[in-house]
């Protein structure tokens, strides 16, 4: 196992004794998450299908990413998170084929914090586009062109329940601190939303800086369809 400790956690069905649940998150000792080496060591239960699957807070090795398409037991994962581990570095190909090949069954998808920059999009999209299932969709604290956010909404067209989607605020309209300038920032937001609304009607869907700046409010089930900043200036 590379990169040294890694904490496990695993929740299995009561009645079974089946691994349907897989929580991997980085330690204190090191930043990096050995996919490979922790699938290694639950070879035998992830013969089954897992529904839910957490790598958290670290980053991934090129190979470790490409684990993730080989699995045969990731092919009915309902809940894929990988929130805040970098993924700036590696090709999001495999990640891609992940989620063509989970497609029928993903309902929840987050990316958020993975530092994904705007060039790797096309790699992703064809595969988000076909995850008809999809309730739950977190892009926050990327790094992305207005361009790319519009193009990204318009591969959602046929994500029809989708419920709750953050997106990160476009980095043109960030400035030197890499702060949110909301003079820039607003029109931009109306541009998006009017992209978004050219192909789906949204529920909720939070686009900007999270927390909030200015309100600290996060994305949750309860958030209505609002830029909660939307008119203020920096």
């Amino acid at each position: 196992m590379k990169g040294g400790k890694v904490h496990q956690t695993c929740a299995c069905h009561s009645r079974s004794s089946v691994l349907t649940s897989l929580v991997i998150t980085n330690d204190s000792v090191s930043n990096s998450l050995s996919v490979k080496g922790c699938f290694e060591l639950q070879e035998r239960c992830l013969q089954n299908p897992l529904e839910n699957l957490e790598l958290t807070c670290g980053y991934l090795l090129e190979e470790d990413v490409k684990c993730l398409s080989q699995y045969p037991s990731l092919g009915y994962l309902k809940h894929l998170n990988l929130s805040h581990v970098s993924l700036f570095r590696v090709s999001l190909e495999p990640l891609g084929a992940l989620l063509e090949k989970v497609a029928a069954t993903l309902e929840t998808l987050i990316l958020e914090g993975c530092q994904i920059h705007y060039s790797q999009l096309s790699a992703i999209l064809p595969g988000l586009s076909r995850c008809s299932q999809l309730t739950t969709f977190y892009f926050g604290q990327n790094f992305m062109s207005v361009d790319a956010l519009k193009d990204l909404l318009r591969h959602t067209s046929g994500l029809s329940k989708l419920s709750l989607e953050t997106y990160p605020a476009p980095w043109e309209s960030l400035n030197s601190l890499i702060r949110v300038s909301w003079k820039i920032f607003t029109p931009l937001w109306a541009e998006l939303m009017q992209t978004l609304r050219e192909v789906r009607q949204p529920r909720r869907i939070f686009i900007g800086p999270t927390p909030c700046p200015s309100c600290g409010s996060s994305p949750s089930e309860e958030l209505e369809l609002h830029l909660c900043c939307q008119g203020r200036r920096a």
